[in-house]
């Protein structure tokens, strides 16, 4: 009888052992990628790689989940559909790196280097990137909701398609950004620079754009419901132009 209620108990709790995330780190795995370089799908989750020198690493599908990266040399790194859900990379060097399809929700990446690194169907909801350097990086279709990246530099970055819905934005460098079909809805881009983006297509209503530099940004198309801007801006058939501090907006079939 009493095997039988042993029996039934692990059989009520199995499911859900079976359900929790397995952060704990595959040791072997471990000394593989420290002396190979390569640990394509291994299980480095919660792992501690602040001493470890990644650069032009393979952890293509590996799980770096709660992993602490801080300041590693990942640069040329191929980490393409990896987790690092809720992972430490601070201060790391993840530039050229390909992050395609990675998982990055919740991950801290402030003042990460990521020039030129492949982020493209990434997800980062609510990641932190404040002052992250992005400069040139491709995040087409990457899932930024509701992401930190005050006085961060995406300036030429590719964010065609992205989701940057409620995303903080304040103060960002987004100088020549493409940012065509992107959905900033809810997003706050007080004070941030946009010379020269194109947001052609792009849904931003009730958005706060209020200080933002606008000088020669694209916004043909744009869905502007509810839009805050600075009273000084100038619209001209939905491509900023010019600022006008004592005039108010003019909106395409108005005139001065």
């Amino acid at each position: 009888m009493i095997h039988l209620k042993a029996l039934a108990l692990s059989l009520i709790l199995s499911p859900l052992w079976a359900s929790l995330p397995a952060f704990a780190f595959d040791r072997d795995a471990l000394e593989r990628l420290r002396e190979t370089n390569r640990c394509p799908g291994c299980n480095l989750g919660s792992a501690d790689l602040r001493e470890f020198d990644l650069r032009g690493a393979n952890l293509f599908e590996a799980n770096l989940a709660g992993a602490n990266l801080g300041g590693v040399d990942l640069r040329s790194a191929n980490l393409h559909r990896a987790n690092l859900y809720n992972a430490n990379l601070s201060g790391a060097s993840l530039a050229d790196a390909d992050f395609y399809s990675a998982n990055l929700q919740y991950a801290n990446l402030q003042l990460a280097d990521l020039t030129e690194a492949n982020l493209a169907d990434a997800s980062l909801a609510r990641a932190d990137l404040r002052r992250a350097k992005l400069t040139d990086a491709i995040l087409s279709t990457a899932n930024l909701s509701e992401a930190y990246l005050a006085g961060a530099n995406l300036s030429n970055a590719n964010l065609q398609k992205a989701s940057l819905f409620r995303a903080n934005l304040e103060n960002v460098n987004l100088t020549g950004a493409s940012l065509i079909n992107a959905d900033l809805r809810g997003a706050n881009l007080n004070g941030a620079n946009l010379s020269s983006a194109n947001l052609q297509y792009a849904a931003l209503a009730n958005t706060n754009i209020s200080r933002a530099q606008l000088s020669n940004t694209n916004l043909e198309g744009t869905l502007l419901q509810n839009t805050e801007f600075f009273p000084g801006v100038c619209v001209i058939d939905r491509v900023v132009g010019c600022v006008r501090p004592s005039a108010s907006p003019i909106f395409p079939g108005q005139s001065n």
